[in-house]
């Protein structure tokens, strides 16, 4: 959840510390990772506290209509867009979004920062039956909207085999967030979920003799390499420099790395698929994040032909169940913080135990691979213990930073050990190879209204 206000963290249910029990998996249910993991995920259960706080300062509170499975947040010149997550099993809508024309609450609503108890002032609407989890707010420099502000959208099909929900990448006109406008929509394809999480990158350096630059959104489309009918990877690169005529341009699959079979892996959810996409300031290296493959490196430089270029190599001893959920490069672009969404706890070849944590990769380093080499971790003291499960979930979940607020800090998302903030100021220097915590906030456990 990037480029997060901190005390935005305070709203019910974005940072959920409870979580329902998993019901039997289908070829529908949650293949991005959500809850279809073996027993030590599915008696995950609600942490028995009343939250903490700890130098930080709660300002605001608004819990969208407990409506529950709050998702992203992005803050964006003085508003919050707050994603919804939902999921399909079999028939049984229950944890799927209705879409708005069955339940107000529903879609990516958006908040005024600056006004008292952070009121709903717009929303954009999901289609019936899907999921709008993950949002990126922009301001184009190139293109027919440039200068205005674009709203990107992850739309997810509950049910990926009905392909009469849509799915894909959705573009509306936030210039003025209370009277939100629809513009363009790229379909992912069918069979497949759609678009899980995405980043957008700036290239000056794409002239055309119509465009002094492009657009362009990195996606992760969950599994496409083994659903998609038309073979496409689980990386997509979308022209968006009109964001009224999105276009796909580029994709890259795990099979260019001999990865053919998604549905192997490691641990107590064993999936190699594509999660997550960030990139560098300049938009040319992209960072693919792919559960049980790891963290990849591409070169984007030409986005219609993506090419591998090497891995965040992690240590023989910390090699386990990856589950490589996101990355982000630190403000000043040394570092790569790479987030693992492990919650397995010592359910892997290594037998490591405790949950997913953060890793941190120099981007300057090299091994004798050619691999980036990881020069330090951050754990919180949950997170490295072999907890009894019922009592939480203790895996990372996303970093965000913001250089309004701070030049070193990072904010992350942990599951049920809330919202921690580090300081990287001694991993910076080389002073040290681990951030030191700052700053935290729990929310009071509390059950999801979802159930």
């Amino acid at each position: 959840m990037r480029r997060l206000l901190f005390f935005l963290l305070a709203l019910t249910g974005a940072f959920s510390i409870s979580f329902p029990s998993a019901a039997t998996p289908t070829p529908d249910d949650g293949l991005d990772g959500g809850g279809t993991g073996t027993d030590s995920v599915q008696k995950t259960g609600q942490v028995q506290n009343n939250g903490s706080i700890a130098n930080l300062e709660l300002v605001g509170h608004n819990d969208i209509g407990g409506r529950g499975f709050n998702a992203d947040i992005y803050a964006h010149k003085g508003f919050a867009y707050i994603g919804q997550w939902g999921f399909g099993i079999s028939n049984f809508p229950k944890f799927c979004p209705a879409g708005d024309t069955a339940d107000p609450r529903n879609g990516v609503k958006i908040l005024d920062l600056h006004a008292p108890g952070l009121p709903i002032v717009g929303t954009l609407r999901s289609p019936a039956w899907t999921s709008a989890e993950d949002i990126t707010v922009f301001t184009p420099l190139f293109g027919p909207s440039q200068g205005r502000d674009i709203a990107a959208v992850g739309v997810q099909a509950c049910f990926r085999r009905d392909n009469s929900i849509p799915r894909g990448l959705q573009l509306w006109d936030v210039t003025d967030p209370r009277t939100p406008e629809k513009l363009g929509f790229v379909s992912s394809g069918d069979n497949i979920r759609g678009v899980h999480e995405l980043s957008i990158v700036q290239r000056p350096d794409l002239v055309t003799r119509k465009q002094a630059g492009k657009v362009l959104a990195l996606e992760a489309v969950n599994f496409s390499q083994t659903f998609d009918a038309a073979g496409r990877g689980d990386l997509r690169i979308v022209d968006i420099t009109d964001p009224s005529a999105p276009a796909e341009i580029g994709n890259w699959a795990l099979r260019e790395i001999g990865l053919t079979n998604q549905f192997t892996g490691t641990g107590c959810f064993a999936r190699t698929f594509g999660h997550s996409a960030s990139a560098t300031a300049d938009g040319k290296t992209a960072f693919f994040s792919a559960f049980d493959a790891g963290e990849l490196v591409l070169d984007i430089t030409d986005p219609t032909r993506p090419r591998f270029v090497r891995r965040a190599r992690y240590p023989a001893n910390e090699s386990g169940d990856m589950d490589t959920h996101s990355a982000d490069v630190t403000n000043d672009g040394r570092f790569l913080l790479v987030q693992d969404e492990d919650e397995c706890r010592s359910n892997d070849v290594k037998n490591q135990v405790g949950w997913g944590y953060l890793r941190i990769f120099d981007l300057a380093s090299r091994d004798a691979n050619g691999d980036l080499v990881e020069i330090g971790t951050f754990k919180t003291p949950h997170s490295e213990a072999n907890n009894d499960p019922s009592n939480g979930n203790y895996t990372i979940h996303h970093t965000a930073q913001n250089p309004a607020w701070s030049s070193t800090k990072v904010a992350i998302s942990w599951y049920s050990d809330g919202v921690r903030v580090v300081d990287m100021a001694p991993v910076l220097s080389g002073a040290a190879t681990t951030p030191i915590e700052v700053a935290s906030f729990v929310p009071p456990a509390f059950n999801d209204p979802v159930g």
